[in-house]
């Protein structure tokens, strides 16, 4: 499991890639982590899907990317999922996005929808929200997020460029431009940021969904138990390549 950088135009973008060696002709799993989340934070999951090649990405402003003062919009958050796309030469792919993370991946893949293989959103809607003007204070205020606290994933001027940079773009008319198969992933406990109407919403707009809903889960869709989500991610591995 290799740590590499990648520039997008100057800015650095770090990229876990598991470079797997199986015989099998496995398609690639590309990961988009949530807001304040690095590649770092998806070891465990790869380390638990190898050997199935798995790509996690460090966007711009998080784990060892660089994190510039400006150029924090949906736009520059997507180019960086190209550059590491395009710089690995994956042209088939299975991509997850988690949180905030799925509006990135969302935007990535309805541009890019020949290569995209098999679609998986944790626990978001289809839209891009615009912050507001004190969403950095309340941020900085939530607790502890996947054992790490928030001045050792991000710097204070990264959060205040997303945050200025924000604005509000819906996907949800053009989902149905998304042929593959897509896996809706949900936490069935207060706290989820995926509601079922919103979920249902998914499933109406997605030709070819399925909804999962990990009731023992709330936002955070990795616990308590990272197997119910292995399971699921599994699963839908063997549907898309079947």
């Amino acid at each position: 499991m290799d740590s590499n950088l990648v520039s997008n135009k100057g800015t650095l973008i770090e990229f876990i890639d598991s470079k797997s060696n199986s015989t099998k002709n496995e398609t690639p799993f590309v990961i988009v982590p949530g807001l304040s989340e690095s590649a770092e934070d998806y070891i465990p999951l790869i380390q638990s899907l190898y050997p199935r090649r798995c790509i996690a990405i460090s966007l711009r402003g998080r784990g060892k990317s660089d994190d510039p003062e400006v150029g924090y919009t949906l736009e520059d958050h997507i180019s960086d999922i190209d550059a590491v796309i395009k710089h690995l030469k994956i042209n088939e792919l299975i991509i997850m996005g988690y949180s905030r993370g799925v509006s990135y991946t969302l935007g990535y893949a309805l541009s890019n929808l020949n290569s995209i293989k098999g679609l998986v959103l944790g626990d978001y809607p289809a839209y891009h929200s615009q912050l507001p003007t004190n969403w950095v204070e309340q941020f900085t205020a939530l607790p502890i997020w996947r054992g790490k606290p928030l001045p050792e994933r991000m710097k204070i001027h990264s959060l205040y460029g997303i945050q200025r940079e924000s604005k509000q773009v819906s996907f949800w008319d053009r989902l149905g431009n998304i042929l593959c198969p897509v896996l809706i992933i949900r936490g069935g406990k207060t706290g989820s940021l995926l509601s079922p109407k919103d979920s249902n919403q998914y499933l109406e707009r997605f030709p070819n969904s399925n909804l999962v809903v990990l009731e023992d889960s709330d936002h955070n869709i990795f616990e308590p138990n990272i197997e119910n989500l292995l399971k699921e991610l599994k699963e839908f591995f063997v549907l898309v390549e079947s």
